[in-house]
């Protein structure tokens, strides 16, 4: 006769397939094999998951507390184990109904990446209990073994938290858009303080003859010409001072985007946003590639280079945003274009954004560019 040990070793075992048939079925998925799927409702889809990550948390409690190492309850782990490997299926089943074309890339892929931690959460910790039940008894009622599976279990029971409080899993393509511009957003104000450090030291004067003034500590910064020693000369402050006009307007817009355009419902398509996403990863990309040109000894060539790069970044930025700027009649004509399968638009805003603001920021901006770059261009010259 079979032992309960033994089913629910086959269970264990069953439950951990599922998880990695889920995560396949992720990694691999493929739009054009849901030509029908059963439901297109976004908050149909995100509540009927939500509620699956629940069910999943409430049932690992319940299957820690009944396979605890130093007294396992294997027959009361069976029901557990089945209810388990239903609902990592129909969480992986309901991540898939996500289609990037109608609901968003950026939000599909958050989602997407966010459920297979928590699946590759849960398959550790099964792996943690089949680990236990083929252990001999002096093992499995060590120390370290009730450690390990306290630990697998917190660790899902923190990622399923995380996804299921109001800053985790976002509620649709902008909020998930919005979530990642914040990111970017703080990246840039560093490079911004970045550029400012480097000119307040070449400007500083009485400094340490060592360049520290911390005591003779060495950081080593300066062995690869970063520390505060390796300061500008007159010529690459002055290129530092331009550069730090040109990021100081970037930043401000980054800002204004996130203010006016995504914290608040804007009449734009699912698909806009992920592509104003993009032209924001790259303005970080850019401006931190025209910082670290700005370090000495700098090469003129390479900061204009790095200019025109961010110049042609800010200048597709601006030719995204017109959808967001767009009247009634254009902005249907922009939906039809650009609305794929019918993709639902976000509801008017409340209070409409100063476009006469950006288009002003924006030629500053081209102006600010150009200028360096010329300029620069005679430096490289001479």
């Amino acid at each position: 006769m079979t032992s309960d040990k033994q089913k629910a070793i086959v269970a264990l075992t069953f439950v951990s397939q599922t998880c990695t048939a889920a995560l396949s079925a992720l990694t691999t998925r493929n739009q054009s094999e849901r030509p029908h799927p059963e439901t297109t409702d976004l908050s149909v889809i995100l509540k009927d998951l939500d509620a699956l990550l629940a069910l999943i948390y409430n049932l690992t409690t319940k299957l820690s507390l009944a396979l605890k190492p130093s007294s396992p309850t294997y027959s009361a782990s069976l029901p557990l184990l089945q209810d388990l490997a239903k609902y990592v299926s129909g969480g992986g089943h309901c991540t898939g109904l996500l289609q990037e074309n109608l609901h968003g890339a950026t939000l599909t892929k958050d989602v997407t990446n966010r459920v297979k931690e928590i699946i590759e959460a849960l398959r550790a910790l099964i792996q943690t209990f089949l680990n236990f039940a083929a252990s001999s008894p002096q093992i499995t009622n060590s120390g370290t073994s009730g450690e390990e599976y306290l630990v697998r279990t917190g660790t899902l029971h923190d990622l399923i938290t995380n996804a299921r409080r109001p800053s985790g899993i976002p509620k649709d393509n902008q909020s998930a858009v919005c979530q990642l511009w914040k990111s970017d957003k703080a990246s840039l104000e560093d490079n911004l303080q970045e550029v400012d450090r480097m000119i307040k030291e070449a400007e500083s004067e009485g400094g340490d003859e060592d360049g520290g003034g911390d005591d003779g500590w060495d950081d080593g910064w300066d062995e690869i010409g970063l520390g505060d020693s390796a300061k500008l000369d007159k010529d690459e402050l002055a290129r530092a001072k331009n550069v730090h006009q040109i990021l100081r307007l970037t930043t401000l817009l980054h800002k204004r985007i996130l203010l006016d355009l995504l914290t608040s419902p804007v009449p734009a398509p699912v698909l806009a946003f992920d592509t104003l996403l993009i032209q924001s990863n790259l303005l970080l990309a850019t401006s931190d590639d025209l910082v670290s040109a700005l370090y000495t000894p700098q090469d003129p060539s390479s900061v204009r280079q790095e200019t025109i790069t961010l110049s042609k970044v800010v200048a597709v930025l601006q030719s995204q945003l017109a959808i967001f700027f767009a009247t009634t009649d254009e902005l249907a004509e922009r939906l039809d274009a650009l609305d794929i399968e019918g993709s639902a638009a976000t509801p008017a805003p409340k209070k409409k954004a100063d476009k006469k603001w950006f288009d002003i920021c924006f030629d500053q901006i081209a102006k600010l560019c150009n200028t360096l770059g010329e300029s620069l261009k005679s430096d490289g010259k001479g």
